[in-house]
């Protein structure tokens, strides 16, 4: 039976894997390893109650530890207290390459984590044809009809900055003489457009994923005979960009295809995960207007600074129960208006039988 106290909240498990988020999938993948059976995991798609506005983090007690690498350090406290099934499965590495693995991370974040974003919410058809469709049917009313876009926007400038965002292409209404000739020149750029910017995305991808084929060189795992957390949090992105059924497929047919070494390593970590006893979902939340506030969590949070993404998030929430309240109201008053009415109509039914029954009388 899991230690309730350790609580791990994550996005949904989807397409055969426990998150389809690489940091979350990274997270429960390490844990399973590090304390088997004692935690359990909550799966959540509200990110704002998380100390640092993102998913994962992990509870115990009163104190959140957010992001990988602060849980990764909470566990290896842990283990250093001898906690009843802990280990750290970073422990026989030497300092030399603890320093690594650490900058590794980094590594991973920034250029696997942008393949994956990139794969996620930079390609327009798998942005719609796959990545919004499951978040809508994992969100509650409202959230589900501005959510999905809210994140796509908040990843748009990292993944321009990188290279890795692919505009859809517009088309646009020719009314001149030549409609037909500029149209047919204006497509053969698009596509001419289209086929550079898929080529500077490949060949961005081979440059990270020939530095990662390197960086494995053959071995089992990266430093030892079993998997570190480094194995774990490079598997987790490989997953994500192996696994999902993506529309627009063609880095994942360059992982599949040319990068077999790497996708072998994250089914070898795979297994070994699936080794560990399985953990428990915590009861999920009960989504309700009231997620719509932001409350304290009762939970030891980091200062946060807003971003414009997030009080735009906040205002449309603010206009949405405006909204609401104000079809509240809009309704009362009509009932009410229909109840006066009602009771003037009776009592115009009485007064017309007092009449009656007064004529009655003199008669």
């Amino acid at each position: 039976m899991p230690d309730a106290s350790y609580v791990l909240h994550v996005w949904p498990s989807q397409w055969g894997l426990q998150s389809l988020d690489p940091t979350c999938l990274a997270s429960v993948m390490y844990l399973q390893l590090s304390m088997p059976g004692k935690f359990q995991v909550a799966e959540s798609c509200d990110p704002d109650m998380s100390p640092n506005g993102h998913l994962p983090f992990l509870i115990h007690g009163h104190l959140a530890h957010a992001s990988f690498p602060s849980i990764v350090s909470f566990v290896t406290s842990l283990s250093r207290a001898r906690a009843s099934g802990v280990r750290n499965i970073d422990a026989s590495l030497s300092a030399s390459q603890r320093a690594q693995s650490i900058a590794w991370w980094s590594h991973v974040e920034a250029s696997l984590g942008d393949l994956v974003s990139h794969m996620f919410f930079g390609v327009d058809a798998n942005f719609w044809g796959l990545t919004r469709p499951t978040l809508t049917s994992l969100m509650p009313i409202p959230q589900r009809y501005y959510v999905p876009g809210r994140i796509r926007e908040s990843y748009r400038r990292r993944l321009e900055t990188s290279g890795l965002w692919r505009s859809p292409a517009t088309e646009q209404e020719h009314k001149s003489p030549f409609a037909k000739n500029e149209k047919e020149r204006d497509d053969h750029t698009s596509t001419f457009t289209r086929a550079f910017e898929r080529e500077k995305v490949m060949e961005k991808a081979r440059t990270i994923l020939d530095l990662y084929a390197r960086l494995l060189d053959g071995k089992k795992f990266l430093f030892e005979a079993h998997p570190t957390s480094l194995d774990v949090y490079l598997a987790a992105h490989i997953l994500l960009l192996a696994n999902p059924p993506f529309p627009g497929s063609v880095l994942q047919i360059l992982l599949l295809e040319k990068y077999t070494s790497l996708v072998d390593h994250a089914r070898r970590v795979q297994h070994e995960v699936a080794q560990a006893p399985p953990y428990e979902l915590a009861a999920p939340s009960k989504p309700s207007v009231l997620s719509l506030f932001t409350f304290g969590r009762g939970v030891t949070k980091e200062v946060k600074t807003s971003n414009p993404d997030d009080v735009r998030f906040q205002r449309m929430r603010w206009v949405w129960v405006a909204l609401a309240l104000g079809a509240a109201a809009f309704n009362i008053v009509q009932f009410s208006k229909s109840i006066v009415i009602l009771s003037v109509d009776d009592d115009d039914e009485e007064g017309d039988e007092d009449e009656d029954a007064y004529d009655e009388g003199l008669t």
